[in-house]
């Protein structure tokens, strides 16, 4: 029965580990790109004045996590027998698997709006 416990707090680990390292990577590639831009010598406040936040591609992620973990509760509904340590199990593998379904699916649909 602990691993009910561990099973939890792997979920947790990974969340804030996820959060870590993608904010990691933001910052190296924003010190990456203004490095080359003062190379270049333009001025990086004004580059910057033009960038929107992109709220599509946010957007478009939370929804496919929230099908892929929806899609497991609605499974657990025609399934009980299955256990509560492997629903929860299920839930982050499937949430992850539909969030990067779900940027992919932003990066072609950024790519388009630039177009």
């Amino acid at each position: 029965m602990t691993y009910h416990l561990l099973f939890k707090a792997l979920a947790w680990l990974g969340f804030f580990a996820a959060i870590t390292v993608s904010w990691v990577f933001y910052i190296k590639a924003r010190n990456k790109e203004r490095m080359a831009m003062i190379e270049k010598g333009v001025d990086a406040p004004d580059a910057f004045k033009e960038a929107k936040f992109p709220w599509l591609k946010i957007g478009i992620v939370i929804i496919g996590i929230c099908m892929g973990v929806a899609l497991v509760v609605l499974s657990f509904m025609f399934l009980p027998d299955l256990g509560s340590d492997f629903l929860l199990v299920l839930m982050v593998l499937s949430g992850l698997f539909f969030g990067g379904i779900a940027m992919i699916i932003a990066h072609f649909l950024s790519r388009k709006e630039k177009k």
